[in-house]
């Protein structure tokens, strides 16, 4: 008996492999089928069953391809907003039996309405519930999210409060199969560590500590989440899925050719992503493009990619490009050209100025700040409950992912410093103004952490 979790890079998704005596089960798969394909070789079982613990808004499901390659029936709770096409409807109470498994079903609405759980039962321990399958209504941490559903959003709250008594009932010692960790969008606070169990969540996750059903619903009536614009694309494809399996993605290196037409900006047939560290792409890098490394892309390529734009991708290498290609398909994004490495080195201190971004320490934008010139503004890209939490001096926020509607707001003519928590994001931030033709932008380097080591240091 054996369950096996498989964690997606990126958007932090975590999905599950559970069997025994042949046959096996997977939650919450990805579009990376091979990898549930290579574990069940490795069990020797073949995947007989397929669940979704809820149609999900940050990736596209895997279901219907892994289900193309195995024959496996896909399960998916009864009360989705549209009828699931690929999938059969699972209820409060259904039970599947893999090998010495019994996986039971929880109705847990309140994160959506078609949330469920799957309770993991050893046969071989007298029906002994070992763990179960959260997905976003309970993480380590944390709690789902309930702002779906902007009309019905007290509904939710006082939803996802009652299935989380159901789960407290399970038992203290029930291991918590959660379907993100930290750094996902769907949760603000979620631990580093990827398991639990029910009664350390008793204890410390804040959605447990609220002392009533009232003040839990305030609580979650308060939160600030954001809902990218991709998330409808998402939620589409996961209503008729998708049947091509990720390894479909190949991302080759763009023959000389291309490479001038994306290089030469006025000729470029769509969108440059730099996915090179911050780093470098503030020491040269091509005119136009946007900087998005690792898992920002994932996190924000979202807010400012469409759709019909075709993609190329500047990168280290072509490991480095297949994965960022990995990452964007996850997302809907197909129309990938190709990659380009080797960023020209400018030759002249005009062309140095457009290849390069710079950076300030905290002790200028203290200065900056108690002399404040009148054409220059630190600008805060941070989430709303970072700057509640540590704010910036005259500083402006505009949540990073809100700049490409929010920009027309700002003065091409002024000088702005891009802030953030690390500097990471205002990296990506003045990726962003440089090509939307703002001349005047520089990031500060450690941002939030280095200003208050440096305030602490005064």
């Amino acid at each position: 008996m054996f369950v096996e979790s498989v964690k997606t890079p990126g958007i932090a998704h975590l999905s599950y492999l559970i069997g025994s005596d042949g046959e096996a089960c997977v939650i919450d798969p990805q579009l990376d089928t091979q990898h549930y394909l290579t574990l069940a070789g490795k069990h020797e079982c073949r995947i007989t069953t397929i669940i979704e613990t809820h149609r999900n808004e940050d990736f596209i499901s895997g279901a219907v391809a892994l289900a193309n390659q195995t024959g496996a029936d896909i399960y998916h709770g009864k009360y989705a907003d549209e009828p699931i096409e690929y999938a059969r409807k699972a209820g409060n109470g259904d039970k599947f039996e893999i090998g010495k498994w019994t996986l039971e079903v929880i109705a847990t609405p309140g994160h959506t309405k078609d949330s469920i759980c799957v309770l993991a039962i050893d046969n071989e321990q007298d029906g002994q519930p070992i763990g179960v399958f959260t997905g976003d209504t309970l993480f380590v941490s944390e709690v789902g999210r309930t702002d779906f559903y902007p009309e019905e959003m007290e509904k939710m709250a006082g939803q996802l409060y009652d299935s989380l008594q159901t789960l407290a009932n399970l038992g203290d010692d029930i291991i918590v199969y959660p379907a993100h960790g930290a750094g996902s969008v769907c949760g603000s606070g979620m631990a580093e560590r990827e398991f639990t169990t029910i009664g350390i969540e008793k204890r410390q996750n804040p959605g447990y500590q609220c002392t009533s059903k009232k003040a839990f619903i305030e609580r979650k009536l308060k939160e600030n989440h954001y809902i990218a614009p991709y998330f409808s694309k998402m939620e589409q494809s996961n209503v008729t899925g998708m049947d091509t399996p990720l390894p479909a993605v190949a991302c080759q290196k763009l023959a000389q050719d291309a490479q001038s037409a994306w290089q030469k900006r006025a000729e470029r047939p769509g969108v440059l992503i730099d996915v090179r560290s911050h780093a470098q792409f503030r020491d040269c890098h091509y005119p136009g493009s946007l900087n998005l490394p690792g898992g920002l892309l994932s996190a924000y390529g979202g807010w400012f990619l469409d759709y019909s734009t075709p993609i190329a991708l500047v990168a280290d290498s072509h490991q480095q490009a297949t994965e960022s290609a990995e990452q964007l398909w996850r997302m809907g994004y197909q129309q990938i050209s190709g990659y380009l490495t080797m960023v020209p080195k400018p030759d002249t201190i005009e062309a140095y100025q457009r290849q390069h971004v710079n950076a300030v320490t905290a002790d200028k934008v203290d200065e900056r700040i108690r002399a404040p010139r009148a054409n220059w503004q630190l600008l805060d890209v941070r989430k709303q409950e970072e700057v509640e939490n540590n704010e910036f001096d005259q500083a402006k926020h505009i949540y990073l992912g809100y700049l490409p509607e929010m920009c027309h707001q700002l003065d091409k003519s002024r000088h702005y410093t891009l802030a953030c928590g690390s500097g990471k994001r205002a990296t990506v931030a003045a990726s962003y103004l440089l090509a939307q033709g703002f001349e005047n932008v520089d990031v500060f380097i450690g941002s939030m952490q280095a200003w208050q080591s440096y305030q602490q240091g005064t």
